[in-house]
């Protein structure tokens, strides 16, 4: 399913956005590969040295998973994830694609259950270079409501790497969603996301 108002696929979720509210499209939208103009590494090195040594890039996110599952009696686990992140600056595009998804779940008494997805690893371009980044925080958290319902939280905060032997790559989440969701009698299921995140490129 498909936002044209977020500009953003949403795998597995129905009805309307769960960003904005906009009733979602069977559409599935073409993302091109070739969005974003290929770039000698040392022109990526140029502009950030002529930029003060670093460069920030925010990304948006283009897709989003999520799942869920049930467990005797009453309990629910809801999962949800960034599954590709995309942005630009100074003509340096950023591609991202989730490659690892963590995901772990927690029960809580009577019936409370509480599920955590993240990105654990992401691959893809930057300005045409292959890069990879691994998760370096992951933030939880959990609530409930009454009777017996629980939400799990989860999304990664931090990710690290490297492109090529001069850059530094990190990245932190600026953005992130939460959405909540139930089934009859007591499941829970609460779902979080990056929406959007800022990726810096550093010489070292």
């Amino acid at each position: 399913m498909y936002c044209s108002n977020c500009d953003c696929e949403f795998d597995g979720w129905r009805g309307k956005c769960p960003n904005c509210k906009n009733q979602l499209e069977d559409t599935e939208p073409l993302i091109s590969t070739d969005e974003f103009e290929r770039l000698t590494y040392e022109s990526i090195v140029q502009s950030i040295r002529d930029n003060g040594g670093k460069i920030d890039i925010t990304l948006d996110a283009k897709e989003v998973g999520k799942s869920k599952s049930l467990r005797f009696p009453y309990t629910g686990f809801g999962y949800a994830w960034t599954k590709r992140m995309q942005g630009a600056e100074q003509g340096i595009g950023v591609d991202l694609n989730t490659t690892k998804v963590g995901k772990d779940r927690k029960r809580g008494f009577p019936y409370l259950g509480h599920g955590f997805a993240w990105q654990q690893e992401m691959q893809g371009a930057i300005g045409g270079h292959e890069v990879n980044l691994t998760a370096k925080k992951v933030v939880r958290k959990k609530s409930w409501s009454f009777p017996y319902r629980g939400f799990g939280y989860a999304w990664t905060e931090e990710m690290a790497g490297q492109l090529g032997e001069q850059i530094q790559v990190s990245m932190k989440s600026s953005t992130v969603k939460k959405k909540r969701g139930w089934q009859f009698p007591y499941f829970g299921f609460g779902y979080a996301w990056v929406k959007e995140g800022e990726i810096s490129l550093i010489l070292n």
